[in-house]
């Protein structure tokens, strides 16, 4: 039995209130199965769910759907937890704040705002780390003095190649690759395209996901947690990861463009289950056709 999403992250208290659980769908911050999802995106066990709400990312895998809101401990029975740890109280303190009186924050600070909130934590582990090693380290060699003192500026958000309508990828090439027969688009904006075989998310399901702003690592982190494997990729020079689980029938590609990436995420139907080998082929050849045609 299926129930909307929107519905049963608040059922399961991830958000206060059933508004809260719409509004964070209409702003593209829940995701079902590694593609955005609707409010009214039905979902059934077996499905996993991301919410960024708080300032962390919650993962969270459907083991039974509710769509009335109920007590913590009954809710806990509704799903499995996959969510990375939060961040230590120390990193939340140092987290900067806005001044009281300043009104409220434009766009362009939320996002920075956001940012800053979802990278604390692995900062301040890089610091941490990078004193560790520089205490340990047994290299006397003076540094050179004519070498400036100034670290490398981030790339700029945006700043990587353009992917085009759907990663520059037709539904014709995706039911070629995939094997996926019946594949219709559900979802095509500017950053997301998806493609299902039922309209309901139950059967086959290839998505595409382009991220502009947002640090691979974080996702890669989250795939770490949720699949049974990942490893590190290279496709035409350019970094990534790969992730999959055979169980779940599901393998994603990230790839690396500075402050920007993409992800292919392609889901087999779990009624006929395929060898998760041809669903990661599938997923790689649709990741190097959009390296290839990016402008």
């Amino acid at each position: 039995m299926s129930t909307r999403v929107d519905a049963y992250i608040w059922a399961i208290r991830l958000t206060k209130t059933r508004s809260a659980a719409g509004a964070a769908c209409r702003g593209g911050h829940v995701r079902v199965n590694g593609a955005t999802a609707k409010p009214a995106q039905p979902i059934v066990p077996g499905d996993e769910i991301r919410v960024w709400v708080n300032g962390r990312e919650r993962i969270v895998e459907v083991t039974k759907t509710i769509s009335k809101r109920v007590s913590a401990p009954a809710a806990a029975e509704c799903y499995i937890d996959k969510s990375p740890p939060p961040p230590p109280k120390e990193i939340i303190a140092g987290q900067p704040r806005r001044d009281r009186g300043a009104g409220r924050p434009t766009k362009r600070e939320r996002r920075q705002l956001d940012r800053l909130r979802s990278s604390g934590f692995l900062i301040s582990l890089v610091a941490v780390l990078a004193l560790a090693l520089g205490a340990c380290s047994s290299d006397d060699t003076p540094s050179d003095p004519n070498r400036p003192n100034t670290p490398e500026a981030p790339a700029q958000a945006g700043s990587g190649p353009f992917f085009g309508r759907c990663g520059g990828v037709t539904l014709e090439e995706v039911v070629r690759v995939t094997g996926f027969t019946g594949l219709s688009a559900t979802v095509d904006n500017t950053s997301v395209c998806e493609w299902d075989t039922t309209g309901s998310r139950t059967g086959a399901v290839a998505s595409f996901n382009w991220y502009r702003g947002s640090p691979i690592g974080r996702e890669e982190a989250n795939v770490k947690l949720s699949r049974d494997e990942t490893n590190k990729l290279e496709i035409k020079g350019h970094t990534g990861f790969i992730g999959w689980s055979q169980s779940g029938q599901i393998c994603e590609v990230g790839i690396d463009f500075g402050a920007d990436f993409f992800e292919w995420s392609i889901r087999g139907d779990a009624r006929n289950p395929r060898p998760i080998d041809e669903i990661c082929n599938a997923a790689r050849e649709l990741a190097t056709m959009s390296i290839e045609r990016a402008s």
